[in-house]
């Protein structure tokens, strides 16, 4: 994805972010305009209500996840209401690829509206671009460690990708890739009894060196580090 768009999504969410502090879910909704509610949505996390005007929530998840998602669905907005951006997202993705496009922005906006950007800069400065600042900025803002791994992801020492893995057999709970990052990583891929993340957590070890992806060939530096039953890692390219 080319980086204007992520540069233009992360200006739109950093000035609501700036208008609407402090960002209680009542706020955010307000801020475009609508109002909250919390429902059972049968699967999805979220959606917005036009006709309505309401911000639908999926009830029963944490309020940590219950955020990100308002967020994201703010920024849906935000997206869907500025003109420009919204044709020039149409002229460049088709199909499925403008609605990968489109989620995988809203995550972003999402993640800067709710950790803006200097604060991950200003830890990775501090203590260095390690795993365990997922769990650590997650805690500090108040955030999901899914916003924080998006976050993450946008600041490596090259194209980055965060990933947070648990369950046993071990697979991927969640991943963010960052500006220049083309490999992906789908959701509740399984992760070999062998690779360097499944052992990390059996051993209680970090792990740092070069390793592939999960089901994937070409080794990247790998930083992971097991944490309370779950692996968090950054995987960059130099």
């Amino acid at each position: 994805m080319h980086d204007t768009y992520r540069d233009r999504v992360r200006a739109l969410a950093r000035a609501f972010r700036e208008a609407h502090w402090p960002l209680t879910p009542q706020r955010m909704a307000r801020g475009i305009g609508y109002t909250l509610a919390y429902t059972d949505l049968g699967g999805p996390d979220g959606m917005l209500d036009p006709v309505g005007k309401r911000v639908l929530i999926a009830a029963g998840q944490s309020p940590r996840r219950q955020r990100f998602t308002l967020a994201h669905e703010v920024i849906h907005h935000l997206i869907q209401h500025d003109d420009e951006l919204l044709s020039d997202l149409h002229d460049a993705f088709e199909g499925p690829a403008f609605e990968e496009a489109l989620e995988a922005l809203c995550n972003l906006g999402a993640a800067e509206m709710l950790l803006p950007s200097r604060a991950v800069v200003e830890a990775v400065a501090q203590h260095g671009y390690r795993p365990r600042l997922i769990p650590e900025l997650a805690e500090r803002y108040g955030v999901s460690e899914e916003v924080a791994a998006i976050a993450l992801a946008e600041h490596g020492p090259g194209p980055a990708l965060a990933l947070i893995a648990g369950g046993r057999p071990l697979r991927v709970l969640f991943s963010a890739r960052g500006k220049g990052m083309r490999a992906r990583l789908p959701k509740a891929r399984g992760i070999a009894a062998d690779h360097p993340l499944t052992v990390a957590r059996e051993t209680g070890l970090p792990f740092r060196g070069k390793a592939p992806l999960p089901g994937g060939r070409t080794p990247l530096y790998l930083w992971a580090q097991p944490l309370h039953g779950k692996v968090y890692a950054l995987y960059w390219v130099a």
